[in-house]
């Protein structure tokens, strides 16, 4: 999805409630804070004065030229969240925001994501994930082949919860909203 296209898409959900929640995704984070899939930078601004530096990373250039020009002060760069350009234990916490509906290999980029994180860090994500009830979870599934061919490859019935515990997280909360469909999710690399 072209960068100014998402950003068109994105400011409605922000106004409904989206901004709220990246808001609450960062609140509270300091050190050293590794943002994947940071698109157009929508939640940079969101970050508090106690982290103390914010690397993001999008494998979008056009997305990322639209966050530099947003948020200065940020390291920006290209990368795939599947293969991080980073050492053992570089972050203090890892953020991501609907980011990985879209990720191919997600059991490969979380474990890219349990790497770069210390011992102890913090991985906090907000996506959009499989409802838990039958009926709309069907909906999702009939949905998604049509949806991910439009949206630039996003599945609306992924189930990110189950993908985070299976990578070893410790999970510390989850937080459903939209009737399911939505999470706010707090974990720990042990």
């Amino acid at each position: 999805m072209r960068a100014l296209a998402y950003d068109a898409l994105m400011a409605p959900l922000g106004w409904a409630g989206l901004n709220a929640a990246r808001r609450q995704l960062v609140e509270g984070l300091s050190g050293k804070v590794l943002e994947v899939g940071a698109g157009t930078g929508l939640a940079l601004a969101a970050y508090p004065s106690t982290v103390a530096s914010v690397t993001a990373v999008d494998v979008d250039l056009e997305a990322l030229a639209r966050a530099r020009a947003r948020k200065s002060g940020v390291a920006l760069l290209q990368a795939d969240a599947q293969a991080l350009p980073f050492t053992d234990g570089s972050f203090d916490a890892v953020v991501s925001s609907l980011v990985f509906c879209c990720v191919d290999a997600p059991a490969t980029a979380l474990a890219e994501v349990m790497r770069v994180l210390r011992p102890g860090g913090e991985l906090r994500l907000l996506e959009h994930v499989r409802a838990p009830s039958r009926a709309l979870a069907t909906a999702q599934d009939l949905l998604t082949p049509a949806w991910r061919r439009l949206s630039g490859g996003c599945r609306l019935n992924r189930d990110t919860f189950r993908l985070v515990e299976s990578a070893g997280f410790r999970v510390l909360r989850r937080e459903q909203r939209l009737g399911g469909v939505g999470e706010l999710i707090f974990a720990r690399r042990p």
